[in-house]
């Protein structure tokens, strides 16, 4: 059902410096682009547990949870150092996991792309077929 579709995996390197610690942190990163309902009630589980079910949360807080809930549920694989750190919690640069978050965004937009322009491509292929047919 889904054969026609871009590979829903993409991988990317990071080499980032922490904005606090100075800490380099290097490595490689694999993604799901989009996620399927099991992945996206996980996410939604992980944001509600991490912002600890607050009705109002301050705008810190909504950030970091999100961006952390989306990144634990797009990871298939990721560096040892994101692994011992309770995958993410325990870092100390916000910058990092922000970055990474944005890198989990652009890995789904890349995929999205992919989509559409296949999709234009298949649809140029139909009306060039039909014209032929029409000849």
């Amino acid at each position: 059902m889904y054969d026609s579709l871009p590979k829903n995996e993409k991988t990317f390197d990071i080499e980032l410096t922490g904005e606090d610690t100075g800490v380099t942190y290097k490595g490689q990163f694999t993604v799901l682009c989009i996620l399927d309902m099991a992945g996206r009630h996980r996410l939604e589980l992980e944001k509600t547990r991490l912002m600890a079910d607050y009705a109002n949360p301050s705008r810190g807080l909504f950030g970091i949870a999100t961006s952390l809930a989306t990144i634990r549920a797009k990871v298939v694989s990721a560096p040892d150092w994101w692994k011992n750190e309770d995958d993410g919690a325990g870092i100390k640069d916000e910058n990092v996991i922000f970055a990474i978050f944005d890198k989990c965004i652009e890995m789904e937009n890349q995929w999205r792309k992919e989509l559409k322009d296949s999709a234009a491509e298949a649809k140029e292929e139909t009306q060039a077929s039909a014209e032929e047919t029409k000849e």
